[in-house]
């Protein structure tokens, strides 16, 4: 599989996908969603591949949506709505694929970056992780399945107040706070997403399929929270 933004390697059972834009901190911008979406269209039925990893190349996870792509963009209501949905298609997949999702973060992730870190089914992070939830600061609300997916690791009061002050935690306080279920040194981070990823790649994907499945309706429908604009990905 040929993409230009992310990575994508296959070693027997685990695949390993990297956000590959370290040149801007691996920012979401259209065509690196199209080609996700696209990645994730192309494993959904390979039942050979049982577990899935995404982390990014360079010092950073992901830094958030790319904004260049909003200049000349006319963000009337509807506009922006259609194309907040279109955006949470990438989220949506990731949560429905039906193959364990276990995220890496490297360093930073920030605004949608963050969304694609909790929209992994297991988050673990290095030391060097910090999660910024700075939407407020540029006059935008949290997109991507944010309202959705940050109040179900670490409470409402929390997400309020990283929410609407545009503040940060570190890895520590991230675990602590239940947002990553585990932190460990630098230079482990990927021996551990190894280890973590050769353990599930040995269980059975018909499980993993329907665990996810239930767990994705609780404690509400996905879909109050996490609308989804049907059409195609480019162009908006």
């Amino acid at each position: 599989m040929d993409f230009e933004n992310i990575l994508f390697e296959r070693d027997g059972a685990i695949g390993r996908i990297t956000l590959n834009r370290p040149e801007v901190k691996n920012t979401f911008d259209l065509d690196t969603r199209a080609e996700l979406l696209r990645l994730l269209d192309q494993v959904r039925d390979d039942d050979a591949l049982k577990v899935l990893t995404l982390t990014g190349a360079g010092d950073a996870f992901s830094s958030g949506g790319d904004i260049r792509t909003m200049e000349g963009y006319d963000f009337t209501a509807v506009g922006g709505r259609m194309r907040v949905k279109r955006a949470h298609r990438v989220i949506k997949a990731m949560m429905d694929l039906e193959k364990p999702l276990i995220g890496a973060v490297n360093g930073v992730a920030a605004g949608a970056g963050v969304s694609a870190a909790l929209a992994c089914d297991i988050l673990i992070a290095s030391e060097k992780a910090r999660f910024f939830l700075s939407f407020v600061r540029i006059g935008v609300v949290p997109d991507m399945g944010n309202f959705y997916l940050l109040p179900l690791r670490i409470g409402v009061p929390r997400a309020k107040e990283l929410m609407l002050t545009g503040g940060s935690i570190g890895a520590r306080e991230a675990e602590r706070w239940g947002l990553v279920s585990k932190v460990v040194p630098h230079e482990r981070l990927d021996e551990a997403l190894l280890s973590l990823a050769a353990r599930l790649a040995k269980g059975s994907g018909r499980s993993y399929g329907a665990i996810k499945a239930a767990l994705n309706k609780w404690p509400a429908d996905l879909k109050t929270f996490i609308p989804v604009e049907p059409g195609p990905e480019e162009g908006d």
